[in-house]
């Protein structure tokens, strides 16, 4: 019986297992997979795993949008260290300024489920973290808020930026906005009160830092390759 170099045998039990494949997000609610370069963002539900929407809650002076885009058409982004991907929901809301009676309300939600990340082979994940941009602005008798999972940082006002982790193997995500205006009409036409509100979530980007699996050392795989050796040996005896 011919014995293995010990060298063969720890190389062989280190490598990798096989790939498992999965279909490009082509807009359908199918399981989903895009390749961002050193990992993957894998969608449980395909397209249905992203949802963007905005809806009046009150009164009728607004204008709102969103753009439920599908994920064959994000934009892919490298870094040294880092893979990522970006959507640019087109959230919006204008609320009130137009000297309509009453009070306005709008909301805004963007949502991702289903959604999860794996490093590719010779890679490991050492952290997500999901970045919103956006606006924000009140003015006069106007009122609202920002709903994100991290803390708001002000760039430029009315700009804000929010930035927080996210679990690679659960990465889901509920973010939104409310804005509300009113516009109270005093005596001889004049405004008694007057209020108009802005938000919109412009981008929301997953960033994916990766680094190289280190490479087994030499003398450890020398020192494994032995101790299996010694293993067969032992076995042979005890035949």
């Amino acid at each position: 019986m011919r014995e293995f170099a010990p060298l063969a045998l720890a190389a062989a039990l280190l490598c990798c297992s096989p790939l498992a494949l999965a279909a490009p997000c082509d807009g359908s609610s199918d399981p989903c997979t895009i390749d961002l370069g050193r990992a993957s963002a894998s969608f449980a539900s395909g397209a249905a795993s992203y949802f963007a929407e905005a809806v009046v809650v009150n009164g009728s002076d607004m204008s709102l949008g969103a753009n439920p885009q599908l994920l064959s058409a994000t934009q892919i982004t490298h870094g040294a260290t880092s893979d990522s991907f970006v959507v640019n929901p087109q959230l919006y809301a204008y609320v009130g300024g137009s000297g309509i009676q009453g009070l306005h309300e709008a909301s805004a939600t963007l949502q991702f489920t289903g959604l999860s990340f794996t490093a590719d082979p010779g890679y490991q994940i050492t952290s997500v973290q999901a970045i919103v941009k956006g606006s924000f602005s009140l003015v006069g008798n106007a009122y609202g808020g920002i709903g994100v999972p991290g803390a708001v940082q002000w760039t430029v006002a009315p700009n804000f930026t929010s930035t927080w982790s996210v679990d690679p193997a659960s990465a889901d995500v509920v973010l939104g906005f409310t804005a509300a205006a009113s516009y109270l009409e005093g005596e001889e036409g004049t405004a008694a009160s007057y209020g108009a509100a802005s938000a919109s979530i412009d981008s929301l980007e997953f960033v994916v830092n990766v680094a190289p699996v280190p490479e087994p050392h030499p003398a450890a795989l020398l020192a494994l390759g032995g101790a299996l050796l010694l293993l067969l040996k032992g076995r042979r005896r005890g035949i």
